[in-house]
């Protein structure tokens, strides 16, 4: 049997993006697709999930998920409002931007008579090179003389970025220098700011460590966004890696791969809920039932068995840092 168009149905039409069937049907669930089709054929209607809720015949929830999804991948915008602040939000200082290091490098001449004219420069190249246990040589000399003259960073806070770039196996110049000037950027001139930059620093890669515990992730260290991601969800947020994890899963259940912004869309609404435990998004579920049971597991949304996050906490490899 063949089929084709019907030409009476193309009296009434109306437009959807070509990138939601070239790119994402393959991955869209059934609430997924009747959602966005429902939003591009309402687009002067404001997006609700209840309305939707009630017109695809999809619980509350998953619309909800649905329209998370979507956001996720750029299709819809998202604009969540900020809890309020407990005190008025001091204006921001302009981020003062270096320039690159030079590619015209200084001769050994030039270092020399750097270190004659500050003693405390060759005393810092002695520290660092006990800190690195290998000869600086001359790239060693001249990353750190860009550090100090260049990124303003006094000696003191070289040998606190140094020591941290040791204990953390990234300990190439190019690194040191990347890591530097960011640093100078950031105006962290004094040992307290280096401290508390390093401590941050941990705080992420043991975030980390446990996130890829459980998620079972072989990546031994996150990426920049994710770093700030995962800090902003313990930080900010107060989330427990327990919620974290709840998060990760709907994910999972909902994208083809991992993504930390669908994560975060999904914990952004939970922190503007209150919502705390697992438990508290257990019962939320329970007030929007599934509408219809063909397929109770992928209507209910995911279970947060207790029992079965431990259990996977045990099992799972742990990454430690360094490896």
């Amino acid at each position: 049997m063949s089929y084709s168009i019907n030409p009476c149905v193309w009296g009434n039409m109306f437009g959807l993006p070509a990138d939601i069937s070239d790119k994402y049907l393959k991955m869209a669930n059934e609430a997924q697709i009747k959602s966005i089709v429902w939003i591009f054929r309402n687009v002067n209607t404001p997006i609700d999930a209840n309305t939707i809720s009630k017109s695809i015949g999809k619980p509350v929830s998953a619309v909800e998920e649905a329209l998370r999804y979507w956001a996720s991948v750029g299709v819809l915008n998202s604009e969540i409002a900020p809890a309020p602040a407990v005190q008025p939000a001091a204006a921001e200082k302009p981020q003062k931007v270096l320039p690159v290091i030079p590619e015209t490098k200084p001769s050994y001449e030039q270092i020399k008579i750097r270190c004659k004219e500050d003693p405390q420069l060759e005393q810092l190249f002695n520290e660092v090179q006990q800190i690195l246990g290998r000869t600086l040589g001359y790239d060693g000399e001249y990353s750190l003389l860009m550090m100090h003259d260049d990124y303003g960073l006094p000696s003191e806070v070289i040998l606190m970025l140094a020591d941290y770039c040791v204990n953390n196996g990234k300990a190439s110049y190019a690194y040191m220098r990347k890591m530097a000037k960011s640093w100078g950027e950031k105006e962290i001139d004094s040992i307290e700011k280096a401290d508390a930059v390093i401590s941050n620093l941990n705080s992420v890669q043991s975030l980390w460590n446990q996130f890829a515990r459980l998620t079972g992730i072989q990546t031994p260290k996150p990426t920049s966004v994710q770093s700030q991601y995962l800090l902003t969800w313990a930080n900010e947020y107060k989330f427990s890696m327990e919620m974290i994890y709840c998060a990760y899963e709907i994910m999972a259940d909902n994208c083809a791969k991992i993504s930390f912004k669908y994560m975060d869309a999904i914990l952004k609404d939970w922190y503007q809920k209150g919502f705390r435990t697992p438990e508290e998004i257990e019962e939320e579920k329970k007030k929007s039932p599934p509408a219809v049971k063909k397929n109770p597991k992928a209507l209910q949304g995911t279970s947060y068995d207790m029992d079965e996050f431990k259990r996977r906490a045990d099992k799972l490899p742990v990454y430690n840092k360094g490896e």
